[in-house]
């Protein structure tokens, strides 16, 4: 809860005992306790603002101002029904405010203050797939986090979503659609803040800055991973989130239009759907390549020229980004390392001949699937479990293969010394994004594990920065070597692939 929202609660629960435990109040007692809760009423939609949480307790003050006010007029049936009434209302609210909260972000723990500015690409020499308007190029919004400059610290933080009204609404209306809630729910996130401050000067350095790509999981967008993005900027990277454009729950570009998901995806054709989705994404990634490449020469005007270590770049990504990451690493020569967090890998044929460092961080869930698919390699599904999982026996057949192909190419690169694989005890899927920071109800509705979400965001963003600390920058980290009592929900499986 913020400050005064604090202080208008307690206040009011203080008034409640007050008018409880004693038969009478002095005029002047009962007079300064009303102005003070009605005070504090004005104060907290004044500075903090409304949100919907509260309402029951903004009920609950003006009941109980009613009653200082006007006690003599009050009788003790009415005056005992507003009480119960009112410590109702002050539990409710306290309850949603608890499980719904204003969350922030995580303060980075770099040396660094972190900037960010966006950008607006595009890219003449490709068609757009996604649409079937004639002559429609290939364009994209990357966000930039960066090391900012002292001056930065003074700056006003950014919000974690947009602070215009309009274009606010219309991300809520997005992730509402996404969430399945009605969207006035989410109009809190409002509040929300970020680590970042816009347009701040990028922090001088004598060389440039090694430089991280990030690409967000199938149909949610760039917002979900800002908090990973921040951590590395604080340490000395700059970071390109790309949204990928109808891939994304919505996309906002400069001139004000907006783009929603119109990728196709589809449970019958989902490899052979994936694989050209993929091929479009891991051209995003090299046309952006292209891009840091205008951006560190001047061709483009901003403040990274000569700024961008364009030997040293790493790629990371969620789910379907995961696998963007992967493809891209392998494609592109310009890529020295990548993460991938729990995504599936679309594409694995001659994929094991890959020499650079590769990172597989997984959820608990990695480990289930696993003996699931050793399982199902022994003893073929039943009718019955094929109808649970909604699926044809040629749809599960062709998934089990690509699985078990995943696992052994991720055992055939950590044999050969470029891959390696983890997994969290505890997590979710979307335990490798800020999700996990939003409210501790994500939880139920499986999108995330029973990791807590602070401690989920700490470790994601440790191990991220340990690895391209360790292959864009060359410190040997001692935390990949293996298992450590600082992280033990952290395992470090012998093998991924649960062979004959």
């Amino acid at each position: 809860m913020r400050v005064l929202e604090m202080l208008l609660i307690t206040s009011s629960v203080l008034v409640l005992m007050v008018l409880l435990f004693r038969n009478t109040i002095n005029r002047m007692t009962g007079a300064i306790a009303g102005v003070a809760c009605g005070s504090l009423l004005a104060a907290q939609l004044l500075f903090e603002g409304y949100r919907w949480q509260m309402i029951p307790a903004y009920i609950a003050a003006l009941l109980l101002t009613f009653v200082l006010f006007r006690r003599k007029k009050v009788g003790k049936p009415l005056r005992y029904t507003i009480l119960a009434l009112s410590v109702v209302l002050l539990g409710v609210s306290v309850a949603l405010s608890v499980l719904l909260p204003v969350f922030h972000l995580p303060k980075p723990s770099g040396e660094f203050s972190v900037g960010t500015e966006t950008f607006h690409f595009i890219d003449a020499d490709r068609e757009e797939t996604f649409t079937e308007q004639k002559g429609d190029k290939r364009e994209m919004v990357v966000q930039v986090w960066y090391p900012a400059a002292e001056s930065g610290r003074s700056a006003e933080k950014n919000s974690v979503f947009p602070k215009d009204r309009g274009l606010f609404h219309a991300y809520m209306q997005a992730y509402s659609g996404y969430l399945g809630l009605p969207a006035p729910a989410l109009d809190y996130w409002k509040y929300s803040k970020a680590n970042t401050s816009i347009h701040a000067d990028l922090h001088p350095a004598d060389n440039p800055y090694p430089v991280v790509l990030l690409s967000h999981g199938m149909g949610v967008g760039r917002i979900l991973h800002t908090s990973q993005a921040e951590h590395l900027a604080s340490h000395g990277y700059i970071v390109f989130a790309v949204d990928h454009t109808y891939s994304t729950v919505m996309t906002a570009f400069p001139d004000g239009r907006m783009t929603g998901f119109l990728t196709e995806q589809s449970q019958e054709r989902l490899f052979e759907d994936s694989r050209a989705i993929l091929d479009v994404w891991n051209k995003d990634a090299a046309f952006i390549v292209d891009q840091l490449e205008k951006l560190h020469s001047g061709a483009v005007a901003s403040k990274f020229e000569g700024m961008l270590d364009m030997d040293n770049i790493g790629m990371l990504g969620h789910s379907f980004g995961g696998a963007a990451a992967f493809e891209a690493v392998y494609s592109n020569p310009r890529i020295k390392a990548g993460v991938n967090m729990d995504g599936t890998l679309f594409i694995t044929k001659n994929r094991d001949d890959m020499k650079k460092p590769f990172m597989f961080m997984e959820s608990e869930d990695f480990k289930n699937v696993n003996e699931q698919q050793a399982k199902y390699r022994k003893t073929p599904a039943t009718d019955a479990e094929l109808k649970e999982l909604r699926l044809t026996r040629e749809q599960f057949d062709t998934i089990l293969a690509n699985r078990e192909a995943e696992l052994k190419l991720m055992d055939r690169l950590s044999q050969q010394g470029y891959g390696r694989t983890i997994y969290i005890e505890g997590a979710g899927h979307y335990n490798f994004t800020d999700l996990q920071l939003y409210s501790p109800l994500i939880g139920l509705t499986g999108m995330t594990g029973s990791l807590n979400g602070e401690r989920g965001a700490e470790i994601v963003n440790r191990y991220l920065l340990e690895f391209f600390n360790q292959h864009l920058r060359g410190i040997e980290s001692k935390l990949l070597a293996g298992p450590t009592e600082e992280y033990p929900e952290v395992k470090y499986p012998n093998s991924v692939f649960q062979g004959d």
